[in-house]
């Protein structure tokens, strides 16, 4: 299967530089999950980058259920990412899902990224910590960071 064509011109050339080529990246900050009345919650996630200091927040709200606190936060990082990529980049949550594999409690978010006319399936885990909203969000990023970070990269060009 041929990569697509955002991937296209990103391999540089060591000899032009003697410094590292580091990729504009987000970064994950915060998740916060609040819970107010009436059964509804609200996550918000914020993100730093592409560039140092420039901050992205997504925000998602809706009702509190069993898995819903991972849900919103899954959300909430969808929505940063889209706001980061200036809407290049659009996101379909399809599920999040707490597994046990090898031992290892971990948390999957499957997502289908829409860009160039094309849609791709990706999926990202993280090792289950205590903080299950933010573990949620760090295996979102894991799925979208791959697909992002080049058009991060062709924004601040």
């Amino acid at each position: 299967m041929a990569l697509p064509a955002i991937f296209s011109g990103l391999a540089r050339d060591p000899l032009q530089s003697t410094q590292p080529d580091v990729a504009p990246r987000l970064r994950l900050i915060t998740v916060q999950v609040e819970h107010g009345r009436g059964a509804m919650s609200q996550a918000t996630v914020e993100c730093e980058g592409p560039m140092e200091g420039q901050r992205t927040i997504g925000i998602q709200k809706g009702s509190t259920s069993p898995g819903g606190d991972l849900r919103l936060a899954a959300l909430a990082t969808l929505d940063a990412v889209m706001q980061a990529t200036c809407g290049a980049l659009r996101l379909e949550f399809i599920g999040v899902k707490s597994v046990r594999a090898f031992d290892t409690n971990l948390i999957v978010v499957a997502v289908i990224a829409h860009f160039e006319g094309k849609a791709i399936r990706v999926v990202g885990s993280a090792i289950a910590a205590d903080d299950e909203p933010m573990t949620t969000a760090r295996a979102t990023m894991h799925a979208l960071n791959r697909l992002a970070t080049p058009l991060l990269s062709r924004l601040i060009d």
